[in-house]
């Protein structure tokens, strides 16, 4: 099949506790706002890394922070958070290893004429 496992949500801890990497693609929805929290991170192996290429709602930044900071996971990536663009008096700029990257980081000189080119 497509997948060597599927869980439901009352499983997240078992898939947050067993990866090396969790990379979140969550769409941002009231059933999914901060659904990876404070239990979730406090689950990952210590040696684990989260990311988040989703929605900035569905992650507790400050929970992230948190574990970050306490070295409670060994890393993080995030391309969304709640507030964009990121305000620089956010905590998360001072988050230890911590990758930040644009959320628009395709916006080149180019960006509209690549664009138009796909419909002509």
């Amino acid at each position: 099949g497509l997948a060597d496992q599927v869980v439901g949500f009352d499983k997240r801890l078992d898939v947050f506790s067993t990866a090396d990497f969790v990379v979140s693609v969550l769409p941002g929805t009231e059933e999914t706002k901060n659904f990876c929290g404070a239990k979730e991170f406090k689950a990952m192996k210590s040696t684990g890394v989260f990311i988040n290429i989703g929605r900035g709602i569905t992650v507790d930044e400050a929970a992230m922070c948190k574990a970050l900071n306490e070295q409670k996971i060994a890393g993080a990536a995030l391309d969304v958070f709640w507030e964009e663009p990121l305000p620089s008096k956010s905590p998360l700029w001072k988050c230890k290893n911590l990758l930040i990257t644009a959320h628009n980081a395709d916006f080149t000189e180019d960006y509209a004429q690549l664009g138009w080119k796909v419909w002509e």
